[in-house]
């Protein structure tokens, strides 16, 4: 079993790393080396075509800005310091962030690492669970004085990002279907964003600061008084009944809970 494992070792850092190919396909293949060797790179290099595509799927926003080209070069180096560890593709690139924030050659672009961030967050929405119903009979059927320890829950698909650049305004440009004028005032933020997919397609907006933190506490499990303290420090004029009405309408809460002590 040992054997194996150093076997399968070698041939998974010879598929994200080019100077180990030509000693791997040698040490782990019969026939001519040079023919061994070059079975092996066409082998290779459909293993990093599908995680390029895999990860411009992930990151189409990040393949507009940069371009073609640079993002191959982006994907192919992500793919060397972090190999895939799952069979579904789709989980990688969860790391994809932080390596550009590390990037030497992304440095002038100061957005794109909140930018990715947004971006796997939506990938992420995409494949979630579906919410289960609201169901409103179970919350009536709770006293109206007991509402502020309640738990609000969110969707599977609901995420929150704060960030100093105006990631909505970003995503909104950016959609295969934008038809408005192209321009993006960098200056513009910092802004609030909720990512949520109500039914079929992953949404991205920008929410006030009050809101913001109602529902990054409720996310993090606190009571509607919790978050709702929290937020009227941030927002003086948050309006509780009004969002909470339009978050259950909208399906970013799905639920209401007992807080657990």
């Amino acid at each position: 079993m040992r054997e194996l494992r150093q076997i399968q070792e070698t041939f998974a850092v010879a598929l994200v790393d080019t100077a180990q190919a030509p000693r791997a396909a040698s040490l782990l293949f019969r026939g001519a080396p040079a023919a061994t060797s070059e079975r092996f790179s066409i082998y290779r290099g459909n293993v990093v075509a599908n995680a390029r595509k895999a990860l411009a799927n992930a990151y189409p926003i990040v393949v507009k800005i940069v371009g073609d080209k640079f993002f191959d070069g982006l994907a192919q180096e992500y793919l060397r310091r972090h190999p895939s560890v799952s069979g579904d593709l789709n989980k990688h690139g969860g790391e994809f962030a932080n390596f550009i924030a590390e990037f030497p050659h992304t440095q002038e672009l100061t957005y794109l690492v909140d930018v990715a961030r947004l971006e796997w967050l939506a990938h992420r929405a995409h494949y979630a669970a579906d919410a289960p119903p609201f169901d409103a009979k179970r919350l009536a059927s709770i006293a109206e004085s007991a509402w502020s320890g309640l738990r609000p829950v969110l969707a599977p698909a609901c995420a929150l990002l704060e960030s100093p650049w105006p990631l909505a305004r970003i995503w909104e440009v950016h959609q295969d279907d934008f038809s408005g004028e192209f321009a993006v005032d960098l200056d513009a933020g910092p802004d609030c964003v909720l990512v949520q997919r109500p039914r079929f397609r992953v949404l991205v907006a920008s929410v006030s600061t009050g809101a913001y933190r109602f529902l990054q506490l409720a996310a993090g499990g606190e009571t509607i008084a919790v978050a709702l303290e929290a937020a009227l420090d941030a927002e003086a004029s948050f309006d509780l009944r009004a969002a909470l009405g339009a978050w259950v309408a909208a399906g970013v809460i799905v639920g209401f809970e007992p807080h657990a002590a």
